[in-house]
């Protein structure tokens, strides 16, 4: 992932409360934060599970999933 969609991706994440997690490949990634993002690696087709916890949560998995269903 560039940083520009990851820029996108942390300021989607930040919109909420909950507790939101990438995880890919071993790793976890908090994507409120850009570096973080970035160091997964993700690339076109990666693999990737939330885990998220909050208030929110549901309004966050639906955000987050459809960000990356409409990355190009």
């Amino acid at each position: 992932m560039h940083a520009r969609p990851a820029a996108e991706l942390a300021a989607l994440a930040k919109q909420f409360k909950s507790t939101i997690l990438l995880c890919s490949g071993g790793k976890e990634a908090n994507p409120k934060n850009i570096i973080s993002v970035l160091a997964l690696g993700l690339k076109k087709g990666s693999v990737i599970d939330l885990k998220i916890e909050g208030e929110d949560s549901e309004e966050a998995l639906q955000a987050v999933v459809s960000f990356f269903d409409n990355i190009h």
